[in-house]
């Protein structure tokens, strides 16, 4: 069994992703919620402050927090769950995944949803997160890209977008079950 990764930029839908395939009774997991928190340059966490500038940006990263990952990950080895995040050092853990999905989605797709008043993550809303999620959007598609990851677009209706990523981890051999307990 495996764990599929399911990224991209700010905004693209992972975490409406992760909750939709929840809903359907399927195995995901939103990897913003306990398995990644901001740090500094040595590891430490960090607050997120009301509206930070790119230069708090650019010196604290979103990262995985390696054992509530590999925690996770070790789980995922009795059946296959989508794992849906995006982290600064997602790179160093891609090998652990048995495929990766990137959700890509424009500029003006990704805008509006960051500025979406119903969504509950403020990132993209405060500070210079908007800039700093362009750059981050771009790089982690073009860095994905290049690992051969499997495309997604994110500007398509969520029920299209979730049929899409589910017949890919079918077509992939690793179909998503039924069973949602963590």
């Amino acid at each position: 069994m495996v764990a599929v990764l399911l990224a991209g930029g700010p905004g693209s839908g992972k975490s409406t992703v992760a909750a939709a395939l929840q809903e359907q009774g399927r195995y995901a997991v939103d990897l913003d919620y306990g398995y990644a928190r901001h740090e500094d340059s040595s590891g430490s966490p960090v607050s997120f402050p009301p509206a930070p500038d790119l230069a708090w940006l650019t010196a604290h990263h979103w990262q995985w927090i390696d054992g509530r990952l590999t925690e996770l990950l070790a789980h995922c080895r009795s059946r296959n769950a989508v794992l849906c995040g995006t982290a600064f050092n997602m790179f160093d853990y891609l090998d652990r995944f048995g495929l990766v999905i990137l959700l890509r989605c424009d500029d003006r797709t990704m805008d509006a949803r960051l500025r979406d008043p119903k969504r509950a993550n403020i990132f993209g809303k405060v500070g210079d997160t908007a800039v700093w999620s362009r750059w981050w959007r771009t790089r982690v598609e073009e860095e994905l890209g290049k690992r051969q990851a499997r495309i997604v677009d994110a500007h398509q209706p969520l029920p299209q977008v979730v049929s899409t990523v589910l017949d890919l981890c079918a077509a992939a051999g690793h179909p998503i079950s039924g069973d949602t307990t963590v």
